[in-house]
This record gives structure tokens, sequence and C-alpha cells, in this order.
């Protein structure tokens, strides 16, 4: 078995996105200059030339991306946006990034890329596009220590907290319809609610919570149960610019092959990449 080291990239990313739009451009050969007006126009072809991306990250994700002390963007999302900068020649530009304002943030122009625990959702895919996943998780429920909530059938009548915009919050009201839906703007907010005893229960990704419940063992417990409809993280994009497109799905590949992905999943959450992520 050949073992993937970051040597193995096995063509130039650049290279490979701009050949792909050709071949996917579905303007036919006696279509000239239709190709190249698409590349033109791409947001591939805006960042090569600015040596500027603009990514759109999560501020208040514990893990996967937050802004620390200093004043720096950190986490697991926070690696891979700094890696796709790299591999572009590009200087990266963070946007903070609320659930609710990513897609805004693509439709607008004002991010070139959303990576900000994006699951990648068919309604999501209706309206923007979305790159080959690069990590996966679940959804599930944090209470207080010491909660008299056990069961998922305990939730009825319960105040959730959830951030607006997020799967939890679509997963909460179609599965638990008794359960009082208690939005919030920032997963931080949410936390903090919950830390507060403002609502009985928060809704959020499986590793965020199991990393807060690492951290603050007397303070908070995972609600026991199945984990809540698995789901897969992608990069998002402004729908329609199948070039942009094509270099991100590239570019993940040789990020997995490359061993990085599985390096950043060990580091904020002691994880190995999924099998079927993995190529």
């Amino acid at each position: 078995m050949l073992k993937a080291t970051p040597k193995l990239l096995l063509v130039p990313a650049v290279a490979i996105a701009l050949a792909l739009a050709g071949c996917t451009s579905g303007t036919g050969s006696n279509a000239p200059g239709a190709t190249t007006g698409a590349v033109a126009d791409s947001h591939l072809t805006h960042i090569l030339k600015s040596k500027t991306i603009k990514i759109a990250v999560s501020a208040d994700s514990p893990g996967y991306g937050v802004m620390n002390s200093s004043g720096a963007y950190e986490g697991f999302d926070i690696d891979l946006a700094n890696a796709l900068g790299t591999s572009l020649g590009a200087k990266v530009q963070f946007v903070t990034a609320t659930n609710e304002s990513r897609i805004p943030l693509l439709q607008t122009d004002k991010a070139d890329a959303v990576i900000a625990t994006f699951t990648a959702s068919d309604a999501r895919a209706q309206v923007v596009d979305m790159s080959t996943p690069y990590a996966a998780s679940s959804t599930v429920f944090m209470i207080p220590s010491g909660s008299s909530i056990s069961s998922y059938a305990d939730l009825d009548g319960k105040s959730v907290a959830t951030s607006r915009g997020s799967v939890g919050e679509a997963i909460l009201k179609a599965n638990f319809p008794k359960a009082k839906v208690t939005d919030f703007n920032t997963v931080a907010d949410s936390i903090q609610a919950l830390k507060s005893h403002k609502v009985d229960a928060l809704i959020e990704n499986n590793a965020i919570i199991g990393g807060l419940v690492k951290s603050n063992p007397s303070t908070f417990q995972v609600l026991k149960g199945e984990p809540l409809k698995p789901a897969l993280f992608s990069i998002g994009i402004k729908q329609g610019d199948q070039t942009w497109l094509n270099y991100l799905n590239n570019f993940i590949r040789n990020y997995n092959i490359s061993g990085q992905n599985e390096a950043a999943l060990q580091k904020w959450f002691g994880l190995h990449l999924p099998p079927y992520l993995a190529l």
C-alpha cells in the first residue's frame, strides 16, 4: 500500500483546475472564447492576480474557528484556510461569519469562500456551490452537569439553545417540536446561555461539544443518546463558478493526500480522518 507523504502532490493544482474548467464548460470546441471568459471571471483568476483571498470563518466555534486573546484566528478550519491561501500564493484575509451570514457573504462577493463548519445540505446546495467534503461530524445535545434531563424525551417543554442558520436549529425544529427553540446569533452566545442557566440544553456539533465537556467536566455533560444526522463539511463558494470549484476539489484531495488534514484533526480534536474522506 502506497504511504501518503507531503511530497505526494500529484499535479500542480492551478493547472488541473484550469484544465478541468475547459472540460466541464459545456460550450464545446466551436465556441471560441467561451471557456476563456468563464476562467477570466472566476474567483480563482482574481485571487491569482490580486494575491489575496477573502475567507469567511467562525470566530466562536471551539476547535474549528475562534479568535484568541491576541486577536488572531485559530482552529481546524483556520488551518485549512491558511493551507488554501498557501496553495494559491495568496494572503488570507479572514472575514468573521456567523451561521446566518455565511451564505450572504458569498452571494455579495464579500468572501471568496466559506470555511466555517459549513454542512453540505441539499437546501444550501440550491443557493451556493460546495466542494468535496473535508470533514465529517454529527449533532448532539449538551446539558449542565447534574441536570434532570437524562434522555431526548426529557427535552419536551425545555428551552434549547441553538445558533440561527445552523444545522442544529433545523434538526431541533424538525425532530423536537415540543422543545422550546431559543435562537442566538453565535455559538458563543448559546454556550454562555447554558452556562448561566438561561436555557436547559444546547444543540451543536459533536466535536465542539466534546471539546467543551472535556475542558469543563464539572460544568457540562453530553446528553445520552444516538448522535443526530451525521454531516459533511465542505468549502462553500458563490454559485456558478466551476473553475473555482474545480480548484477547491483538487486542493482538498491534495490536502488529504499530504497528511495535513489528518494532522489537523489530531491536533484539534484527537480524531482520525474517516476513510471515505481520505481520497
